[in-house]
């Protein structure tokens, strides 16, 4: 008589075990789940003006090349001052939003961050950046706009023109990755 009532409870006792771990398994789901939406947000918070940034990236080369020519007997103008508080403080900006310049010139050449527009023979290493016609930008961690660079070329004869081609190729179209 016992018998089918111990059947019975080690049956209810399999089924509640088999629930718990169902619950567990969906409650560890949901947690993970919860982990990953709260990340892709928050990326999303960070990342969300890259667009409107980047484009005010050509207002900051605008400054730039305007306050470069700018003839050494109107520098100290009230005009021309007035320009240079305008630019750093949209530079001021920006950079409370997290973007930041990134250096390249006398680094090696990195697809990643720089785009070659030329190779031109140099005393400086193979491979390294030896101009830059357009800064890089970097918002947080991610390269939002690589740089425009001048490599170096190993010395004459001592390369083949694979090897030039070759980084310059690479160097095309690799913005975005950091």
């Amino acid at each position: 008589m016992d018998d089918p009532i111990d059947a019975q409870a080690t049956d209810l006792q399999n089924k509640v075990d088999e629930l718990t771990r169902d619950l567990q398994r969906v409650a560890a789901d949901f947690a993970n789940y919860r982990r990953r939406n709260e990340a892709e947000r928050s990326d999303f918070a960070r990342f969300a003006k890259s667009e409107l940034i980047e484009k005010l990236l050509e207002v900051l080369d605008g400054f730039d090349r305007a306050l470069e020519t700018v003839p050494s007997d109107y520098r100290d103008a009230p005009w021309v001052e007035g320009i240079w508080l305008v630019e750093r403080k949209l530079r001021d900006i920006l950079a409370a939003e997290g973007l930041e310049a990134v250096g390249s010139v006398g680094k090696p050449f990195d697809p990643y961050v720089h785009e070659a527009i030329a190779h031109v023979d140099s005393s400086e290493p193979e491979g390294t950046v030896v101009d830059e016609v357009r800064k890089a930008y970097k918002l947080h961690d991610r390269i939002l706009r690589p740089a425009l660079v001048t490599v170096a070329k190993g010395p004459r004869g001592s390369t083949d023109s694979n090897d030039n081609n070759d980084t310059r190729a690479r160097g095309k179209g690799n913005n975005g990755h950091a």
